[in-house]
């Protein structure tokens, strides 16, 4: 089972001067929003990793266009079997798109993800 550094906000979580660890669906949540936050082409060492924001935040924000590119970004990760259901939240005052998931594990399991908040600004 995958162990990886527990983030918040992008920063290293340590507790009584240790690293903090996860693993398990906390890590696969935390695998997920990451890739979900990195705009495809960005991660030098791997171009195809990341999720293409075009359709997410574009104009007009095409929800279909979107949940196509949110379900191919997520099959990068390799416990992921399918997403079955892919709910955007937009709130247009402020210009920001919530998104939301449910996974289906590779074992058969699903999981719920908040999958982050991206902004058109």
């Amino acid at each position: 089972m995958p162990k990886a550094p527990k983030l918040l906000n992008g920063d290293l979580v340590i507790e009584n001067g240790e690293l903090v660890m996860i693993d398990g669906d906390e890590e696969l949540v935390q695998s997920v929003q990451a890739i979900l936050g990195t705009r495809k082409g960005e991660f030098f060492l791997d171009s195809n990793h990341g999720l293409s924001h075009e359709n997410v935040m574009g104009k007009p924000a095409n929800q279909d266009l979107a949940r196509d590119d949110i379900i191919e970004a997520l099959m990068q990760e390799d416990r992921v079997a399918s997403i079955p259901s892919v709910i955007f939240d937009d709130d247009k005052a402020k210009r920001k798109r919530n998104v939301s998931l449910a996974i289906e594990k590779t074992n058969g399991t699903q999981l719920s993800v908040n999958g982050g908040e991206f902004d058109s600004r």
